[in-house]
């Protein structure tokens, strides 16, 4: 009877990760982001953010992978980085943010010509040693816990129903929603899509991990000098601007060159078959853009002063 037992249980196809799985995954961590917390960063931002990035965010990633014992190497890619692709991700890094940060504040120029009022999501550090506290809490834990589920267990089970290119863009596009924000969709949308490609072409989660601890250290350093000394009025001069763009918009341009150069994964857009996963429309999915909605709406219609 035992032997038996083994046999049936030995004939059962493993657990595979799956668009849906994954999309019920993120919802559940969607929900808890929403209702527990929002509450514990508005108690204490710092706090708030280390309970969210290690226990409502990593928690459930962790859990994801080994619920389906995948192989940590082959599907999440937790394989170092090869040094060589440093240099280049550093460049993406500088010139994505750069061109992000445009992005966003033409998105939010555009609404404040319409009366809306911006809203502080993160209150900019005040001293050297809250940036310090910022590198922590918004560079190294978001840089290792959202990677881990959106890169790590997100993407991948998103590409073994479909290809790289399709998982890409969906892991994308729920990366955007999950930060619900419709003032800064441009930039996490920039965001998610440069930190799930180095993943892809350089084969490691770890880049990704560095891509956005690096970037969220740009943003902390940002909002310290916008703070403290007025950086955005620095930079009135549009032909300063101009500059500034024009050299970001080059090293894009060269770092993604080099960066396919140097992978050994081909042209995503070369073999693509369909641009989002199948069945990545399901009713998780679904809870997850209206949750999105739900949120942004509130956003908007308080810094319109209608709330």
């Amino acid at each position: 009877m035992v032997e038996n037992d083994k046999r049936e249980q030995s004939d059962k196809e493993p657990l595979r990760p799956s668009t849906r799985s994954a999309s019920r995954t993120l919802l559940f961590v969607f929900l808890l982001l929403i209702f527990l917390g929002s509450i514990v960063q508005v108690m204490h931002f710092e706090i708030g953010m280390l309970i969210t990035m290690w226990v409502i965010i990593l928690m459930p990633a962790l859990w994801y992978l080994r619920r389906y014992n995948v192989d940590l190497e082959t599907f999440a890619r937790i394989k170092p980085l090869e040094k060589r692709f440093i240099p280049i991700i550093t460049v993406l890094v500088v010139s994505a943010w750069i061109l992000s940060m445009l992005g966003a504040s033409l998105l939010v120029g555009l609404l404040m010509y319409f009366g809306f009022e911006p809203l502080e999501i993160i209150p900019p550090p005040e001293s050297i040693g809250q940036l310090l506290r910022y590198f922590f809490v918004l560079g190294i834990s978001a840089g290792i816990c959202e990677e881990v589920l959106f890169r790590g267990a997100i993407m991948p089970s998103f590409e073994l129903q479909g290809t790289s290119l399709s998982a890409l863009i969906f892991s994308t596009f729920l990366f955007a929603l999950f930060h619900v924000s419709f003032t800064n969709i441009i930039s996490v949308l920039f965001l998610g899509l440069m930190i799930g490609l180095v993943v892809i072409k350089t084969g490691s989660l770890w880049a990704g991990i560095y891509y956005h601890i690096l970037n969220n250290v740009i943003a902390s350093i940002y909002l310290y000098l916008a703070a403290n000394y007025g950086l955005p009025q620095m930079l009135d001069s549009y032909l300063v601007l101009l500059m500034i763009v024009l050299l970001a918009l080059m090293g894009l341009l060269y770092g993604l060159r080099k960066l396919q150069q140097q992978s050994a994964v081909e042209p995503l857009l070369e073999n693509r078959k369909e641009w989002l996963p199948p069945k990545w429309l399901n009713g998780a999915t679904a809870l997850i853009m209206l949750l999105f909605l739900m949120v942004a709406s509130i956003e908007l219609l308080v810094g319109f002063g209608i709330l």
